[in-house]
């Protein structure tokens, strides 16, 4: 087999392994209103999902942390939700965090095993009863 036919065969493969056989579409290239969750990364919610970790990490950072904290509403009315649509999405960001969009806290987070992450979570949940 040549190249093209090896990826082929391996996406076929593939596709068998999660669907079960041929597909009328694509595996990766199914739209938002046939299957939102096969999708949405191919629609660039990567990036907004990364904004999302690095924001989180900013407060955190910041202030320690997020919940019911009177300082971070605030600040997203402010740099993400009155400037909208005006500014490039990159630039709030940018804006908001002092720092270009990075992947940094989103791999941070997915590549934490679940027990850390309970562990964590718990402790932060510890500390937020004692306050």
């Amino acid at each position: 087999l040549d190249d093209a036919e090896a990826i082929k065969a391996l996406a076929a493969r593939i596709e068998a392994q999660i669907v079960g056989g041929p597909s009328s579409l694509p595996l990766l290239m199914v739209p938002h209103i046939l299957s939102a969750e096969a999708s949405c990364y191919y629609h660039a919610y990567v990036l907004a999902d990364m904004s999302v970790y690095q924001t989180r990490d900013y407060f955190f950072a910041k202030y320690g942390s997020i919940t019911d904290n009177k300082e971070v509403g605030p600040e997203l009315v402010k740099s993400y939700w009155l400037p909208g649509s005006s500014k490039p999405f990159l630039e709030l960001v940018k804006n908001l965090t002092g720092a270009e969009l990075t992947a940094a806290a989103w791999l941070k987070d997915i590549s934490t095993s679940v027990d850390d992450k309970v562990a964590a979570e718990k402790a932060k949940y510890d500390k937020g009863l004692e306050e």
